[in-house]
């Protein structure tokens, strides 16, 4: 009989530890979104008070540059494994479709990280030529995977 009040107090604390885990990572990610509204309010503001100001043209780079690390994000987490951690909320996007759309785009116009060069004195130089290629890899990934 004892034995069984033990089991039952470990299979309590597993079950409450995977629902903290669950519930966590699901708050967690939710959380993390909403506290970026701010930061991702004050760069919208600037951006179309350039937009707005006849100069879209000198938003192209820049937005050139965040479709590469959203890619690379993208792909990323599609090999991670790990999305039934954000159940049920993953189970909205529609990654195929949205990653369909990025490979059109970019057999139309190739990435531009790849593309930037740096001076050799520039401290962040070999990071960048890294990250360079790993946008050039990730692109190429995403050209042959939904460029069909």
């Amino acid at each position: 009989m004892r034995m069984y009040k033990v089991l039952s107090v470990i299979l309590l604390v597993a079950f409450a530890f995977a629902a903290g885990v669950k519930l966590g990572a699901h708050m967690g990610q939710q959380q993390f979104v909403l506290q970026e509204g701010s930061v991702k309010a004050a760069l919208l503001v600037g951006e179309l008070r350039v937009i707005r100001g006849g100069n879209a043209e000198k938003l192209i780079p820049s937005k050139e540059i965040e479709l590469d690390g959203e890619i690379v994000k993208a792909l990323t987490f599609r090999e991670s494994g790990l999305p039934w951690l954000l159940w049920p909320s993953s189970n909205a996007y529609e990654h195929d479709r949205y990653l369909r759309s990025a490979a059109a785009y970019r057999i139309e116009r190739p990435a531009a990280i790849p593309q930037l060069s740096f001076e050799e004195n520039n401290p962040m130089a070999d990071d960048m030529k890294s990250y360079g290629h790993l946008v050039r890899d990730r692109t190429e990934e995403l050209v042959r995977d939904y460029g069909k």
